[in-house]
């Protein structure tokens, strides 16, 4: 009997075997579907870039052949180290038709300063201005922070400084030439040397500004400008 009952109980079987196999399938079809909407979602086109938050930095500069040494300084986002070996090397963008961009292009060499948050009221001078038109040292001055002569290591041709800046970057471009991207020009610069303001008792990651925090204080817009 034992023996008859085998196949029966075989066939009994087939039916859950079909359930079984549909359900599978139907559960792979979901699946499948169900990934190509959520990549249908998250992969289309767009015309808006990224909204970073990156470090916010002033680049010092001089006048060529400026004998009364006038100093200039702006707002540069579009700053990243790219090399830390034979020499730190790091890419700046300058923004065409600004005096730091002049100035840059004739001397080849500045400060890029890391702002502290302290520094965010500056940003509209800074940013928001050319030194053709205004006298960004004055202004920096009425607000508090009267700017500095640089380290005398530095010779007579660098330019005046920020006070309070977490740190100062000496920079002096690679090559003769900047690389001309349209709006921006990639100035690729090697680090002469590095100083800081801050004390000992000060952490490693002391807080820097920030464009994010520059957007929640309503001081740029999401496209980075500074707010009128």
């Amino acid at each position: 009997r034992d023996r008859w009952m085998e196949p029966k109980t075989m066939i009994g079987l087939l039916p859950n075997v079909h359930v079984r196999m549909s359900v599978l399938f139907m559960a792979s079809l979901a699946w499948i579907m169900t990934g190509q909407q959520v990549q249908g979602l998250l992969l289309r086109p767009t015309t808006t870039p990224p909204l970073l938050d990156v470090p916010t930095y002033s680049l010092a500069t001089c006048q060529d052949n400026d004998h009364n040494n006038t100093s200039n300084m702006n707002i540069l986002t579009y700053a990243t180290p790219v090399s830390i070996r034979p020499d730190r090397l790091w890419s700046l963008g300058l923004f065409h038709d600004t005096l730091t961009y002049q100035n840059f292009a004739a001397t080849k060499q500045g400060v890029l300063q890391l702002l502290r948050p302290c520094h965010a009221e500056l940003v509209k001078v800074l940013g928001g201005s050319s030194g053709r038109d205004v006298d960004k040292q004055s202004e920096c001055e009425t607000l508090g922070y009267p700017w500095i002569k640089a380290p005398a290591e530095w010779g007579e041709s660098a330019p005046e400084l920020l006070p309070d800046c977490v740190c100062y970057l000496q920079m002096s471009l690679v090559g003769e030439n900047l690389i001309d991207c349209g709006s921006h020009s990639v100035a690729i610069c090697k680090v002469e040397s590095m100083w800081t303001s801050k004390n000992d008792e000060e952490p490693e990651d002391v807080p820097h500004l920030h464009t994010a925090r520059l957007r929640e204080m309503g001081i740029i817009t999401p496209q980075g400008r500074v707010a009128e």
